[in-house]
């Protein structure tokens, strides 16, 4: 259904209460998303970006946390960074994230305890212990100067050995695949990273939020790492 809306010039783009865009494709694909649940699971409730969102204080029984495409400002400009990323909690803990990218047929998705893959084959995230050999990709700087912390970024990124500036899903994928080793971001909703906690850690790394401290579903940054390198970011970000 996502696929049927990629590229068409007609698409309709309103903007939210929070100045993000949502389109017909995010509401229908999140509707399709929970219809398909509830068929096999009628007892689970939802935390979705587009629609119901169930109280996740004291957080019992099973939820889904929904964002039906990562990346829309990607997705109405015809770019392929977009994806439908799920995460499945269970009293108050995340258990499962999966995380599909349509346009290249890559899903990438995680069972806590069982480890991560990307279609059939196991992740791993790289070995890399210096930020001198690391590869490191961060969030839109706006949202770093929100929070004041541009001068660390750019100190961090002067040492990482290399860097750009891409958000989103995908670079999840990448520090899951061993391919980047650090992923910063600024500014998360709790549906942009449910699903990248449990892919990154099962892949062997660790997300927290920057300061270091875990991610909840309250967290407004995020941190991703090969694990080696964790605490050396946090302890820069300070």
């Amino acid at each position: 259904m996502i696929l049927k809306y990629y590229k068409d010039e007609q698409l309709e783009v309103a903007t939210k209460e929070d100045q993000t865009p949502v389109t017909v494709a995010d509401q229908q694909a999140e509707d399709i998303i929970k219809q398909t649940i509830l068929a096999a699971f009628p007892d689970h409730t939802f935390f979705g970006e587009e629609g119901e969102k169930v109280d996740l204080q004291n957080h019992k029984g099973f939820t889904w946390i929904i964002d039906p495409i990562d990346g829309t400002k990607s997705f109405i400009r015809g770019l392929p960074l977009f994806g439908t990323l799920l995460a499945l909690m269970h009293d108050g803990e995340l258990i499962v994230g999966v995380s599909n990218a349509p346009v290249w047929g890559e899903l990438v998705y995680a069972v806590k305890g069982e480890g991560a893959f990307l279609n059939d084959t196991q992740l791993s995230v790289s070995k890399v212990n210096q930020i001198n050999e690391a590869y490191l990709s961060n969030g839109r700087l706006k949202y770093f100067e929100d929070i004041k912390k541009v001068p660390q970024l750019l100190a961090i990124s002067r040492e990482a050995k290399w860097a750009r500036g891409l958000g989103d899903f995908w670079i999840y994928h990448l520090v899951a695949e061993g391919k980047v080793d650090i992923m910063m971001e600024g500014s998360v909703k709790f549906w942009d990273i449910a699903a990248a906690k449990v892919i990154v850690e099962e892949a062997g790394g660790t997300m927290s939020q920057l300061d270091g401290q875990p991610i909840t579903y309250q967290s407004t940054t995020a941190l991703a790492t090969n694990g080696m390198l964790h605490d050396q970011i946090v302890a820069a970000m300070k």
